[in-house]
């Protein structure tokens, strides 16, 4: 099983070929190929690494946690999501 890699490594992939990682989150790499342009790997695929970058590293995209605020808010706040009326009771009435 291969080290976590940072954005900016070089890999070597045997499907693949040579590419450098542009984007990481919890499951995969974003890796652009040199061959084979922007391709998803998954991060427990098996490749050789050219070389490891040093940069720090962040698992969680920022996709993720803002899929998971909205989560968080919508269920948890009291403001809730206005939906159009149909059209066909425009202009109708309402008998209580």
């Amino acid at each position: 099983m291969n080290k976590i890699l940072a954005i900016g490594s070089r890999i070597n992939h045997p499907e693949h070929g040579k590419g450098v990682v542009t984007n990481v989150d919890s499951r995969m790499y974003w890796v652009t190929f040199i061959d084979s342009g922007l391709e998803t790997v998954p991060i427990d695929d098996e490749f050789e690494v050219i070389e490891a970058s040093e940069d720090d590293l962040d698992t969680v995209s920022f996709y993720e946690v803002e899929k998971s605020l909205r989560g968080i808010l919508k269920k948890w706040s009291d403001v809730t999501e206005i939906v159009p009326i149909a059209d066909k009771y425009k202009g109708g009435t309402i008998i209580l």
